[in-house]
């Protein structure tokens, strides 16, 4: 479970949640509403359950709000860190941090005599000032730096794919960009973040606005798209490539399922499409019923042997168990007689253990009635001498 530093990009480009207000009996300009994070984003293939946000968004109250992300000899800096106040703040800080609506919230509040003691500080107030006053100006970015352990888990949240969920958050700053794009560049997410207590950490950039690009795999998106080329199928109107990247984002879902688009107009590409997304649905369904079945006759089978015995009324047991015990003394008995009579054959014959275990059934029973004149079967009443009368008892 790796920890990492995330910088959440978003804007703020409303000028009716700008205000000012006296604090301490000091002029500050309040910026209301600003959002770090929303439950259940996916950002650059993480996601921020509900859960987790709920658990780390306190964190983030009355924490400082630097000119840019705080650097010291190059490296990414805890905005705690001395140096890096002494080169970044300009006086403005998080307030009034709640969670609404599934998204975290904050109030960013700017000393005013603070920031206009730096040339930093006035750049952000003259933004501010511009902002407020209906001008038109580009929007002040807003990057949330927190610190975060990132788990592996894939699944799916509003549409997109994820690969990893953002647990155990808290927040370092909320840096103010105005010289960077808000956007992000590749410059930003490289390197490393020293947090406060001197540990290194891998810096990410993400955007909060890519929560708003549709996954093309999305249902819903697909729905849409496909009502929309259905339009201009029916319409029959041509529509410039540059200007169709509906077109354009079906074709490369036909050419990944290796089906041909060369050629093809937009109602055949449609066509094509539709069919494809229904043969997957098929698909899946028939397999599906299929488990369905497999696990509904697995379940069956072993359920029988136990409906039989359950079924059995109580005189077919008993029975079953008085026959099962004649077998037995049947087969023992057999067994018996057999022994008797191998071994009598044996000492008639001089046979060896081998060739007399050999003997079964027909032979054995003609080679014993050979015997019989010697050594009868019950020894109790067999005859010692050739004159003596089968009545005779021993003495």
């Amino acid at each position: 479970m790796s920890r990492i530093c995330v910088n959440v990009l978003s804007v703020i480009n409303s000028a009716s949640n700008i205000t000012t207000e006296t604090i301490n009996g000091a002029e500050h300009i309040v910026v209301k509403n600003v959002v770090p994070v929303r439950d259940g984003i996916v950002l650059n293939g993480g996601l921020y359950p509900a859960e987790e946000n709920t658990k780390g968004y306190k964190s983030l109250e009355d924490k400082p709000m630097p000119y840019g992300h705080p650097k010291v000899d190059g490296r990414h800096v805890s905005a705690s860190n001395v140096r890096a106040v002494n080169e970044y703040h300009i006086g403005a800080y998080t307030r009034n941090v709640r969670k609404e609506n599934g998204q975290v919230l904050t109030d960013a509040v700017i000393n005013r005599r603070f920031a206009e003691g730096s040339e930093k500080g006035r750049k952000v107030l003259q933004r501010l000032d511009d902002m407020a006053a209906g001008k038109s100006v580009e929007p002040i970015g807003i990057s949330t730096g927190l610190l975060l352990n990132r788990i592996e888990a894939k699944g799916e949240s509003n549409g997109k794919r994820y690969t990893w969920i953002a647990t155990n958050q808290v927040y370092d700053h909320v840096a103010i960009l105005l010289d960077e794009t808000p956007a992000g560049t590749p410059e930003e997410g490289i390197g490393m973040f020293v947090n406060a207590e001197g540990d290194e950490v891998q810096v990410e950039t993400v955007n909060l606005s890519d929560c708003d690009t549709p996954d093309p795999q999305d249902p819903a998106f697909k729905q849409m798209f496909n009502n929309f080329m259905a339009f201009f199928s029916a319409n029959n109107k041509p529509v410039k490539e540059e200007a169709n990247p509906m077109k354009e984002i079906i074709t490369n879902a036909l050419k990944a399922k290796g089906k041909e688009v060369e050629g093809k107009t937009e109602a055949e590409l449609m066509d094509a499409y539709n069919q494809m997304v229904a043969e997957d649905a098929k698909a899946k369904a028939d397999a599906e019923e299929k488990a369905k079945k497999e696990k509904e006759e697995a379940d069956k089978a072993a359920k029988q042997p136990a409906a039989n015995a359950e079924e059995m009324p109580a005189w077919a047991k008993l029975l079953t168990e008085q026959v099962s015990a004649l077998n037995s003394q049947f087969t023992a008995n057999s067994d018996k007689e057999k022994g008797e009579k191998r071994a009598a054959v044996k000492a008639k014959f001089g046979m060896t253990d081998v060739a007399v275990n050999a003997l079964n059934d027909e032979p054995l029973n003609e080679l014993f009635a050979q015997c019989q004149t010697s050594t009868g079967l019950n020894g109790t009443f067999r005859q010692t001498a050739i004159n003596q009368s089968v009545s005779e008892m021993p003495e």
